[in-house]
């Protein structure tokens, strides 16, 4: 599905582009451009939607999107309510497949990086070793200049190209938008995301796009490869995932934080998504830390 059509700002003595961001709140909406962009969280947390899938993020995720997969860093709630001691935080490199041009990328020595990206179609979600490693490095870009710049991010991509520490994230390409229909989804997303904790039905959200439900219902499966209430429990689902690493909630508070009023259902919910229960998703996330 391609989102809004973002313009990537690249310095006239430069070949890529890097950028901290630093606010309130990651504010770009669903939205794509034709650079490959690797994204490290400094600070915050939310849902991170790539292609058509949606995770948690926290510090220290890091993720490799390739040209024009459309993507969306969404906060949670508290970020949006202007409490001075939440702070989003950022570092972004953008770059062009053919950055250091299309000669070098065509060499027997560029392999790896050539199949790098086409991997990194979908998304790449970087984690181990390789994700400490590159996001030390990233780190370092503001202190390095001209060819040593060049060379760290050459360094980097040479490094996720031999790491076995990179999963994928979409699983299939999704279907092109008009800007009107991009807005359409942001609309969709904005009111899910500000909402789900609470009961909605498919009348709640087509209203919202001046749909009938049944239009709405076609419309959404046809723009996003899944049903409403699909996307609807993975959000939900998500938000439970992080709350079950907080040992004081019981499993049935967690439920309805999480927009079901049903336990049983929630249960149901949970395995579908996760090939587990909660209280065995709990189990496991405690076993690892």
């Amino acid at each position: 599905m391609k989102a809004i059509l973002q313009k990537v700002p690249v310095s006239p003595d430069s070949s890529f582009a890097v950028q901290e961001f630093r606010s309130s709140y990651f504010d770009v909406p669903w939205h794509f451009h034709p650079e490959y962009e690797l994204v490290l969280v400094i600070k915050s947390e939310g849902k991170r939607f790539v292609g058509d899938h949606i995770a948690n993020f926290a510090p220290g995720d890091l993720v490799l999107l390739g040209s024009n997969l459309p993507h969306w860093y969404r906060n949670d709630a508290a970020y949006y309510q202007n409490d001075p001691n939440l702070e989003a935080v950022s570092i972004v490199v953008q770059f062009t497949r053919g950055f250091i041009g299309d000669a070098f990328l065509q060499s027997p020595e560029a392999q790896k990086i050539r199949q790098l990206f086409d991997r990194a179609a979908m998304g790449l979600e970087i984690g181990g070793e390789a994700r400490d490693r590159v996001s030390s490095m990233m780190k370092e870009f503001h202190s390095l200049e001209g060819m040593n710049k060049l060379l760290q991010l050459l360094t980097i991509l040479n490094h996720l190209a031999s790491s076995g520490e990179c999963s994928a994230l979409s699983h299939q390409q999704l279907t092109k938008l008009n800007i009107e229909d991009s807005k359409r989804i942001n609309k969709i997303y904005e009111y899910v995301m500000q909402h789900f904790t609470e009961p909605i039905s498919t009348e709640d959200v087509s209203n919202q796009v001046n749909m009938c439900s049944a239009a709405f219902c076609r419309y959404f499966k046809k723009r996003t490869q899944k049903t409403f209430i699909t996307f609807l429990n993975e959000i939900r689902v998500g938000h439970a995932c992080r709350l079950l690493a907080n040992h004081d909630l019981h499993i049935t508070e967690i439920c309805y934080k999480s927009g079901y009023n049903n336990v049983s259902h929630f249960n149901r919910q949970f395995k579908a998504l996760k090939n587990m229960t909660p209280q065995a998703f709990r189990k496991h996330h405690f076993n690892n830390f």
